[in-house]
This record gives C-alpha cells, sequence and structure tokens, in this order.
C-alpha cells in the first residue's frame, strides 16, 4: 500500500510541478513573444526540464503525471475561448490525446535511444541530462508538429519545429539552472 502512495504523490507533485510551470511559460509566452502564429510554441517552455528530471529520476513511474499534465494544459491552449467545441469537434480532444502521448514519451525514448548507444548514461550526470533533453526535445517538436500538420489546416510546420526545439531547449536549461542552484544553496546550508 505504501508503494501505491509512493507513486501517487510522485505524479501528484510532477503533475502539479507540470501546471504551475506551464502557467508561468504561459506568461512569458503572453508577455514576451507576441506571435502572430495561432497555438504558436513557446520560445521558453519551461515544463521540458521537469519532463527530463522527472523522467530520468523516476523513469516509467511518472509517466502518468506527466501524461495528465500535457492534457490539462493541452486542454487549456484548445479550450481557452471556451469549452464549447469541445462537444462540437472531438478532433480536437484526438488530437490532444496523441500530441500529449508524444510529449510524455519523448523523454522515455530519449533515454532507451541513448542507453543503447552508450552505456555510460546509466547514471545521471550533466552530459545525461544534456543529451536526453536535446534529443527528446527533438523527438517532441518532429512528431507533435507532424501530428498538428495533420490534423490543424495551413500549420506552418517549419516555422513551429523550430520554436518546438528551441523552446524546450530554453525551457530546459532555465530550470536545469534554477534546480542547480537550489541544490548548491541546500548543500551550502548543510554546512552550517
Amino acid at each position: 500500500m505504501l508503494l501505491k502512495v509512493n507513486k501517487f504523490n510522485a505524479n501528484f507533485l510532477v503533475f502539479s510541478l507540470f501546471v504551475i510551470l506551464f502557467i508561468l511559460q504561459d506568461f512569458f509566452f503572453n508577455v514576451l513573444q507576441d506571435s502572430p502564429l495561432p497555438l504558436a510554441a513557446s520560445l521558453i517552455y519551461l515544463p521540458h526540464g521537469l519532463r527530463v528530471l522527472a523522467t530520468l529520476i523516476a523513469g516509467s513511474k511518472i509517466l502518468v503525471g506527466l501524461f495528465m499534465g500535457h492534457f490539462i494544459t493541452g486542454m487549456y491552449i484548445h479550450y481557452s475561448n471556451g469549452l464549447s467545441a469541445f462537444f462540437t469537434d472531438p478532433t480536437i480532444v484526438l488530437l490532444i490525446l496523441i500530441t500529449s502521448t508524444i510529449s510524455t514519451f519523448c523523454v522515455f525514448v530519449s533515454i532507451k535511444l541513448l542507453k543503447r548507444l552508450d552505456n555510460r548514461l546509466q547514471e545521471i550526470t550533466l552530459r545525461t541530462i544534456i543529451l536526453v533533453s536535446i534529443l527528446s526535445a527533438l523527438i517532441n517538436s518532429l512528431f507533435v508538429n507532424f501530428t498538428y500538420y495533420l490534423f490543424i489546416k495551413d500549420w506552418s510546420i517549419n516555422n513551429q519545429i523550430f520554436q518546438y526545439f528551441i523552446g524546450d531547449i530554453i525551457g530546459g536549461i532555465i530550470i536545469f539552472y534554477i534546480i542547480k542552484n537550489i541544490y548548491k544553496n541546500i548543500r551550502c546550508l548543510e554546512k552550517y
């Protein structure tokens, strides 16, 4: 029973942090990035850093929390003007389910691919974090944008692939930097 509670707590924590980081990212997007593209990707996507670190640390145990974070924020993006289209256009819900699944598993797939290429990736090092972050950003960008291209008429796939990739990388770097400094400050406090 204790194991189930811990899995629930880890998933709830990842879900909550994902939504909080998405809200921060959405604020930056609205303030700093005035994009003429509908559903444009943010150039600072903070949840990618959480996606990478949570998956590296907990593996498949947190996939439910990540999926729920992606799904809820996807619902927000597509239905922020009201839920009336939710009941009239089921393809949007299908689109959200597919892209949420891709975004949830992109880090997990990246880890598996990289471990096949290099056995040194068993430990969580800066090199591992960077490699997984870049590969998962690329996988996410390509597959999510291909899905949008199939579902949404006039999808600007070239611009969006680049924006998704850059947004994931910049967001990941910001989160990694914040976590590193929190860890460093905690270590300094432990000395006293």
